[in-house]
């Protein structure tokens, strides 16, 4: 399921190739939070996956599988009401023949929201 457009929005990116980041708001309205968790809003730990290999696909120009979650740490809750706005930051980006492996750091001002390692195929 695509989120992009929907679950969040990209408002702004900035950063070269090597190291970019999206500055990105939550839709605080979208049904996934009325089911996770009613009255305290909380964005799920998969969507954030999602978010990142959409917002890296952005960035390439290209369909990526994501095949492997190398390291995912959740720091703080995304409670879409506290963080409407987050900054989604990626780095050590290693391109290779068949797709990418990449890191990501999802943050509010000082505030790292969650850590991530990935690796995604192009499709």
């Amino acid at each position: 399921m695509k989120l992009m457009d929907d679950f969040y929005r990209v408002e702004q990116a900035t950063g070269a190739d090597a190291e970019f980041e999206y500055r990105i708001a939550l839709n605080k309205e979208h049904f996934i939070y009325r089911a996770h968790f009613p009255g305290n809003p909380i964005t799920p730990g998969v969507c954030i996956i999602q978010l990142c290999k959409e917002l890296m696909e952005l960035r390439v120009k290209k369909p990526l599988f994501l095949n492997k979650i190398l390291n995912v740490k959740f720091l703080s809750v995304v409670n879409p009401t506290v963080y409407e706005v987050v900054q989604v930051a990626f780095s050590k980006i290693i391109p290779s023949e068949s797709g990418y492996k990449f890191s990501v750091v999802v943050y509010s001002g000082a505030t790292h929201l969650a850590k991530l390692s990935l690796t995604a195929t192009i499709q």
